[in-house]
């Protein structure tokens, strides 16, 4: 981008710096957290920082595509899952979904191991549990790509795949609760992949019993 003399490699390489001074800001906030007596930040301060970084890495991601530079769109997307986590832990909400959403759609599709799973299943819960009111409020329930049904289910296929059950019986729990009108089709798939994949029986049986749960009647072959 240095190299280049477009106007739009000087706009990106502004952005990038941009993106710079919001990771030391974060940073600040992080270690004063830890080691200083200063009065937290407020809410809507962590929340508008947060948020500005989130913006930064979804206008980044978008020039990285638009240059054919695939694989460091998906790491920028990745780069959403710390902000979002660090919104979460000190005390912000989350307003943008999409490239959170995004970010962990990558990693369930690459990692296999039930701990990395359990992890990240971790981390979105921490995530669901930060978005802001409106988001939660799920007031575009007839939208299927709303990030916020894509979250929960993506949540609900992590827990599964980590083979936890006190994981799977918690994200459900959410599940039900958050994404009402999908959790039916959620569990009933489920349910078909039980024996696709061949999971566990003890994974299967929490697995039925939710399926059950929200008035679905198959049960395993």
């Amino acid at each position: 981008l240095q190299a280049a003399e477009e106007e739009s490699a000087g706009s990106a390489a502004e952005l990038i710096k941009a993106m710079q001074q919001s990771i030391d800001i974060m940073q600040r906030v992080e270690s004063d957290s830890r080691h200083l007596n200063n009065e937290p930040l407020t809410e809507a301060d962590v929340t508008r920082i947060g948020d500005y970084a989130l913006s930064l890495l979804d206008e980044i991601s978008v020039l990285a595509a638009n240059r054919g530079m695939q694989s460091e769109m998906l790491m920028l997307h990745r780069l959403a899952i710390p902000v979002g986590l660090w919104l979460a832990r000190h005390g912000g909400k989350i307003d943008k979904l999409d490239i959170l959403v995004n970010g962990i759609a990558g990693y369930a599709n690459e990692l296999h191991q039930p701990e990395e799973l359990a992890g990240l299943c971790r981390a979105i819960s921490e995530i669901v549990n930060s978005c802001s009111d409106e988001i939660q409020q799920d007031l575009e329930a007839t939208n299927p790509m709303r990030p916020w049904r894509i979250l929960n289910l993506n949540w609900g296929i992590v827990a599964t795949r980590s083979h936890k059950t006190d994981m799977m019986e918690m994200t459900f729990d959410q599940l039900v609760k958050n994404i009402p009108a999908d959790a039916r089709q959620f569990f009933s798939e489920g349910m078909q992949q039980m024996d696709i994949i061949g999971y566990p029986q003890h994974v299967r049986e929490v697995m039925e019993k939710y399926n059950r749960l929200v008035g679905n009647s198959e049960s395993f072959h």
